[in-house]
């Protein structure tokens, strides 16, 4: 009994694991821009490098609803079927989101494993600090830890109104969607 459970496991595994490699990275990238067509949003100019367990994308230009948006050097999507990881390296923003804070992201991470379902967690650091969250997609909320650099501090005081300080030192965003 415990051979076939240990079999089943053994070709279960290998089954996930030959499906991680061999899934069409490419065409799962297309279906996402071809979905985000629905909401104005358009990448372009991008090119993909296809590896074993990774989609390498580089030299993205994001418009929404016509507008410029951003312009990100580097993404790497990773699906692994447990879990998934995109990493945005190298971000700048449009300029109209200099009034609010910095428009240069070092780095973007967004995961999300299928032992925490509803949850998409958050982590980047860039002009504005560090910033940590996490999305729960039942409950449609966002909470977002944030340790602001002093550039934060010192010429965005109207976005810092909008965090909450917390007894660590950390600020805190919390929104709840509709």
């Amino acid at each position: 009994m415990v051979k076939k459970l240990m079999k089943f496991f053994a070709y279960s595994l290998f089954f996930m694991g030959a499906l991680a490699v061999f899934i069409p990275k490419s065409s799962v990238y297309y279906f996402l821009e071809k979905n985000m067509k629905q909401f104005e949003v358009v990448i372009s100019n991008e090119t993909l490098h296809a590896t074993a367990l990774s989609l390498n994308i580089q030299n993205l230009e994001v418009s929404t609803k016509g507008i410029d948006t951003a312009l990100i050097d580097e993404a790497d999507i990773t699906l692994l079927l447990f879990y998934n990881k995109l990493h945005f390296t190298n971000i700048k923003l449009s300029s109209i989101v200099e009034a609010y804070l910095p428009s240069k992201i070092s780095n973007l991470d967004i995961s999300y494993t299928i032992f925490n379902p509803l949850v998409v967690n958050l982590k980047a650091k860039g002009g504005f600090g560090v910033a940590k969250g996490t999305l729960n997609i039942m409950q449609r909320a966002l909470n977002i830890s944030v340790e602001p650099s002093k550039i934060m501090l010192r010429r965005y005081k109207r976005s810092m109104r909008m965090l909450k300080k917390s007894e660590n030192g950390e600020y805190i965003y919390a929104k709840t969607f509709k």
